[in-house]
């Protein structure tokens, strides 16, 4: 049932384009006998907290597959559905869309990009969960960063070398620690000293009036100033690209049940 409840205050919105830089119908390839878009839908109907969920798509193919899993399909416009368009585009059309065509004010836009598949849903509902009850203006989860700050460099202003040149340069982060230390401390030290984390865009959370500002197409900003990071197992984080990714993520989303399922 679609939505499952009423009024709708939280809707999964899964943005699910037909083209892709990459792979033809990305979000039709399958793990495990499901598409993509079929797995996304999957894990909101399978939450307590989402009330409704809604693909974003310009493809008739795409919106097909959607509906066979119960989505409700907001047509995006083909002027926000090129590879070059930001998420403002998408996501403001199908607010207001919700609103003309369905009569539905959200608070809440739980955004699922069908490619990072590996979710659960009670992440999500813990989630939604600590919007409600936070006050925050979003909620994007997160990952311990695999590629830290500390050892990352940035060039004298107004220089940027190409492959086979050289220039002088300058630490992107620097304090008396690295000073001390150098550049070369192990990856899990400086994470534990210095923690760092990653927006892996598997799970965010907007609220509506951020969506809805006149601003946020200006800028192709959906998000208010006050976010809040959940972190998730970093094994779930993919992003799927290939066929050796849908294999590998099948895999990893298996043990990761099985772990959670022990008493």
């Amino acid at each position: 049932m679609n939505p499952k409840r009423q009024p709708v205050n939280v809707v999964a919105l899964i943005p699910a384009r037909g083209g892709s830089e990459s792979i033809h119908y990305k979000n039709l390839l399958k793990i495990g006998g499901r598409s993509l878009v079929a797995w996304a839908a999957d894990v909101a109907f399978r939450t307590e907290k989402i009330d409704a969920v809604v693909v974003s798509t310009e493809d008739g193919k795409i919106a097909r597959e959607a509906k066979k899993y119960g989505a409700i399909i907001a047509p995006r416009p083909a002027e926000y559905a090129a590879s070059n368009c930001g998420d403002a585009g998408f996501f403001h059309h199908a607010v207001t869309w919700m609103e003309q065509e369905l009569g539905w004010k959200p608070e809440l836009i739980v955004n699922l990009y069908p490619t990072s598949p590996l979710r659960f849903p009670e992440d999500i509902d813990a989630m939604v969960q600590y919007m409600q009850e936070s006050g925050a203006d979003g909620l994007k989860s997160v990952i311990p960063a695999m590629d830290h700050p500390y050892k990352m460099w940035r060039f004298d202003t107004g220089i940027q070398p190409g492959i086979g040149q050289a220039a002088p340069m300058q630490p992107y982060m620097d304090n008396e620690y690295r000073k001390q230390h150098g550049p070369d401390q192990p990856r899990q030290r400086v994470q534990q000293m210095f923690p760092v984390f990653f927006q892996d865009g598997q799970i965010n959370i907007t609220r509506r009036k951020f969506v809805l500002r006149p601003e946020s197409l200006q800028y192709d900003n959906i998000w208010g100033e006050n976010l809040h990071g959940y972190v998730l197992d970093p094994r779930t984080a993919t992003d799927i690209d290939c066929e050796e990714d849908l294999r590998h993520a099948k895999k990893v989303y298996d043990k990761l049940l099985k772990e959670r399922k022990k008493p």
